[in-house]
C-alpha cells in the first residue's frame, strides 16, 4: 500500500510525522513525506492508496486560512484519509465545520468515549485515554459522523458518511497508533 504523509507543521518540525513513518516502515508500506506547503495549488493528491495528515504545534493557526487553502483537494479527494489534531480541524473546515479557537482546549492525557463504533476502534475500549495538546476544536460537518467525544471537546474523532475520510483530534501518532494501523489495513 502506497501511503503518503503530511507534515501539516513546518518542514523542521517532525515530532508528529517521525513516529507516522516509523509505522508505515515497521508496517511494509510503500510511504512518502510531503510538506503541507507542496500541496499548494494541487487539485489531485495523486495514487496514493492512503494519505495521513499530521497534526502540528500548538497555536500554529495563525496560518490555518493558507493551510487549508493547500488542503482544498480533501473536497473531491476519493483516496483514504486519517486526520491528526491539526490534519482533523482541516479535514473538518474544508467540508464546512467551524473552528472554535480555545473554547475545548485540552493538553494532556484525557479519556475519550466512542460514540460509534467503526473498524478502526477494533481491539480498543469504548473510552480510551489520549494525549490531548490542542487550542482550538471544530464542529462537524453535515456529511460526517461523530465517531468519539470527550466531556470537553464534543467532536474527538469522526468519518464521512460515505468515503473513507476519518480524522481525531487528539495525538493518535503518540497514545492510539493501534488505530492509525486499523485505518490502513
Amino acid at each position: 500500500m502506497k501511503t503518503l504523509v503530511i507534515n501539516s507543521a513546518e518542514p523542521e518540525v517532525t515530532d508528529f510525522t517521525d513516529p507516522l513513518i516509523t509505522m508505515c516502515r515497521e508496517m511494509g508500506l510503500s510511504y512518502q513525506l510531503s510538506q503541507w506547503r507542496d500541496l499548494a495549488g494541487s487539485q489531485d493528491i495523486g495514487s496514493w492508496h492512503a494519505v495521513i495528515i499530521s497534526a502540528s504545534p500548538m497555536g500554529n493557526n495563525a496560518n490555518f486560512e493558507e493551510r487549508l487553502h493547500a488542503f482544498r483537494w480533501l473536497k473531491n479527494t476519493q483516496n483514504k484519509v486519517f486526520g491528526i489534531c491539526a490534519g482533523h480541524q482541516l479535514l473538518g473546515c474544508s467540508f464546512g465545520s467551524k473552528l472554535i479557537q480555545n473554547k475545548e482546549s485540552e493538553r494532556g492525557m484525557h479519556k475519550v468515549r466512542i460514540h460509534t463504533f467503526d473498524p478502526v476502534f477494533q481491539n480498543t475500549e469504548n473510552e480510551i485515554e489520549v494525549l490531548q495538546q490542542h487550542h482550538d476544536s471544530i464542529t462537524l460537518p453535515d456529511d460526517f459522523n461523530l465517531l468519539a467525544r470527550s466531556d470537553r471537546c464534543r467532536i474527538q474523532a469522526m468519518k464521512h458518511k460515505e468515503r473513507p475520510l476519518y480524522s481525531v483530534q487528539w495525538h493518535a501518532e503518540i497514545s492510539t497508533l493501534k488505530i492509525i494501523s486499523n485505518f490502513l489495513k
